[in-house]
């Protein structure tokens, strides 16, 4: 095989990644739409989209396992061939959480708790953000963007916990809804820890590019 053969198989990898992530971007829109749509559509898509999500796992996998066994990849190269693995595992693993919130949807009845309806959009806006700038990270090989969207888990953080005060106070002034309610913190921790596996992303791309393992002294500028 040539140069370019190799060049074109960690390029296909880098492409297969992306596409993933770009899936379980899909899943947790639909996710949250499913929250207030609360119909069979929207889970019959975010089930479609898992199922695609699981097909390039398996590819990403294999193209990644044929490298290593058939290619030598070095330096960075190396580090990123052997972090395929874990990168479409926290890709896989965000796709489930979204999955998750989904089925949950089709057990809240008519109930929307609107006052956190708000905050939970600004949630899944940055940590699809997160997402998007963790894929960028990965084909540009930019370790300060993987920093930049480390840093962001912060926000989603302070949301979660806006939104779980917000729905605790709703239990106690709607007892009736606890069933409900319930599940919105569910679905509110799911799209916490979907951003935990944005920022696993983050710090896999600083030691791709970096060598380095990511410590939280780099987000202090250390």
């Amino acid at each position: 095989m040539t140069f370019k053969s190799y060049n074109e198989q960690l390029q296909q990898l880098t492409q297969s990644i992306i596409a993933m992530g770009g899936l379980v971007k899909e899943m947790i829109t639909a996710a949250l739409d499913s929250l207030t749509a609360k119909d069979d559509a929207h889970k019959e898509k975010v089930r479609e989209l898992d199922r695609q999500v699981n097909e390039l796992d398996r590819s990403i996998n294999e193209q990644a396992t044929t490298m290593l066994a058939f290619r030598s990849p070095m330096g960075d190269d190396l580090r990123f061939v052997t972090s395929a693995l874990g990168i479409a595992s926290d890709l896989e693993h965000a796709g489930d959480l979204a999955k998750n919130t989904g089925k949950r949807s089709l057990k809240l009845g008519d109930y929307t708790p609107v006052v956190v309806m708000d905050p939970l959009a600004r949630m899944i806006q940055i940590v699809t953000g997160m997402i998007s700038d963790a894929l960028v990270a990965i084909e540009k090989r930019d370790p300060q963007l993987a920093i930049e969207v480390w840093r962001r888990d912060k926000q989603v953080d302070d949301l979660y916990h806006e939104i779980l005060k917000a729905l605790q106070e709703e239990m106690q002034k709607n007892p009736a809804a606890v069933e409900a309610i319930t599940h919105f913190i569910f679905a509110n921790k799911n799209f916490e820890r979907i951003a935990d596996y944005a920022t696993s992303l983050a710090r896999t791309v600083y030691y791709v590019t970096t060598g380095k393992q990511a410590s939280k002294d780099i987000l202090k500028g250390k």
